[in-house]
This record gives C-alpha cells, structure tokens and sequence, in this order.
C-alpha cells in the first residue's frame, strides 16, 4: 500500500546559519519585520540585544551578514521582501566570540589576535602584521568605509556607504572565564581595546549589531558607544527572539499533532502540557526558547525534553 503521508517540514536544529536554514528549505520563523524596522533607524543605527543563550542570536545575526550583503533571493516570502528595503551590498565587520579558548590566557590571546586578523581579511582587508589586531580593527573600518563611499558614488543601485560590524556574543570569552576574575578582567582588557576603536568611527558605521547574555558595564563598548540603543527591553522588539504562541501554531503545528500522537494526547492537551513544562520568558512579550521547542518535536520522543534545564542555567555578572 502506498504510503500518503506528507512529510513534515523540515526543522533546523543544528545549525544558525541563515543561508543554509533557507538553501536547505527549513522552518524559519519570519522574524524580519522586526528587522526592518531595526536596520531602518537611521537615528539609532548603533544597536546591543541581550538574551539568554539558544534564543536565536546567532541566527538573526547570520540574517543581517546576508541582508546587508544584499542576498535578497534567501529572503524571498518574508516580510521584509514587501517592504522598501534597497538590497544595497556594504562591507560586513563579522565577528562571533564565543567559541575561542579561555583554558589559558595565552591560548585566548593568541586565538583572539588570530581570529580578528581572520575575519577582517574575510570582511576584504589586507592586514598589516606588524600592528595589534585591534589596530588593524580600526584601520579596517577606515578602509572600508572609504571603499563602500567609493563604490556607492560608481554604482548608487547596488552599494550603500558605511561599514556594517556584527558582534555575536561579545561578552562569551569573559563570561567563560568568571571562575577565574583575574584571567576575565585579562580577557576583559583586550576586548576592550578592540571595541574602543569604534569610538572615534561611529560616522562610517552604517549599522552596528551586537548581542550578548549579559551587558558588561566596564567592557569600554558601552562608555565608547555613548549612543548605543538597548532594545533589549524595549516594546517594538519584546517578540523578535524565541517563538510566541502564535508562531508556534502557524510553523509547528504539525510537528507537535505528530508528537502528541506519539505521547498519546490530543492536540490541545498537548499544548497545555508544552505551556506547563516550558512556560517562556517574558520581555515585555512572553516567547518560548527556541531550541528547546525544536528538540522534542524534532526528535519526535514519547518524553519530553530537559533542555530548559540544560540549556537555561542563568550565570553570574562579572561586575568589573
């Protein structure tokens, strides 16, 4: 007998890389109003997110390295498609802290000073050995804004002026190393010289996006960065991480009937019992942890998940 069933749209659960999510035609949960919104202000174009880990950081800040890239073929059928977004490519400053080594002071430094150097070579600068990396930081971003002000004059329907910088974890090295203060506040002290070098360059800036877990008041970005806009908090951007009720419906429903099946409850029930395990942070907005809906509907088990607990522990703050 053949079998009839339609298969299940795909879930993403190993990877926050938004090509690859949309190239491999998994659920994303359309997140781009907010967005646009966001990238649209040019009053407040310098902008910090804190929240806790698995809430989709990483993913919104692999959609904006693309966005501003202007991939507008992987954002076909979003929200963002029907608005008046221009496409226009600019350089992208990318960096993703969280996964450098803080066993040793050494090691992080020697890991931090070579993956600077690397990701400003792949942002399209060549750079001067003989200098710090967070020197050739700042004369990265002199370079490339002169490049995207010369390319947007040639060419004004396809280049934007202005650097883009996207800062992923920016407090992970020193949050890693809290167990040791003196160790955080030596891997405190060097981000902190690369993140001054913004200071004096926020007019070639044409967008600066970083998250965190937590915000680090001595970790020189917020003192060197007098304007920068905290929406963490803030009303219009409550819902833009982690899944509301709403979006749980509209994009999984049919993963959660399948697994309510399999656990051998109704459809309502078993929503009820998803609300009463993981409950949801509320930011002005109550939405639920995205990893931890995507794994029991994914994995498809009769028993839940404890990745709230897993996943959720809150850390303490380095107040240094």
């Amino acid at each position: 007998m053949q079998n009839t069933e339609q298969p299940l749209p795909k879930i993403n659960d190993v990877s926050d890389d938004f090509a690859e999510l949309r190239k491999n035609d998994a659920i994303y949960v359309d997140k781009t109003a907010f967005v646009h919104r966001l990238v649209s202000d040019r009053n407040s174009n310098i902008v910090f997110v804190s929240r806790p880990r698995r809430f989709g950081k990483s993913l919104t800040v692999s959609l904006l390295k693309n966005l501003f890239a202007g991939r507008r073929e992987l954002f076909k059928g979003l929200a963002i498609e029907r608005t008046d977004w221009k496409w226009l490519k600019h350089p992208v400053i990318y960096f993703r802290f969280n996964e450098l080594s803080t066993i040793r002071i050494e090691e992080f430094a020697a890991d931090f000073e070579s993956y600077v150097i690397g990701q400003l070579q792949d942002a399209g600068f060549a750079c001067n050995t003989n200098l710090s990396c967070w020197q050739n930081f700042g004369k990265a971003i002199d370079f490339l804004a002169e490049k995207s002000r010369q390319d947007a004059k040639e060419r004004p329907d396809e280049f934007g002026e202005g650097v883009v910088i996207l800062i992923d974890e920016y407090d992970a090295p020193v949050g890693h190393a809290l167990a040791d203060v003196e160790k955080a506040e030596k891997i405190r002290d060097r981000m902190s010289s690369l993140y001054a070098q913004m200071k004096s360059r926020t007019g070639d800036i044409r967008f600066l996006f970083m998250t965190g877990v937590s915000k680090f008041t001595k970790l020189s970005v917020f003192s060197a960065l007098s304007n920068i806009k905290d929406v963490s908090m803030l009303d219009p951007y409550a819902t833009m991480f982690g899944y509301t009720e709403e979006e749980l419906g509209e994009y999984f429903e049919p993963h959660m009937r399948v697994h309510a099946a399999k656990m051998g409850l109704s459809y309502e029930d078993y929503r009820a019992e998803m609300k009463r395990w993981y409950n949801g942070f509320a930011f002005r907005g109550t939405t639920r942890r995205p990893f931890t809906i995507r794994y029991p509907s994914h994995t498809r088990s009769r028993t839940r998940s404890r990745t709230s607990r897993q996943h959720g522990r809150r850390r303490g703050v380095l107040r240094c």
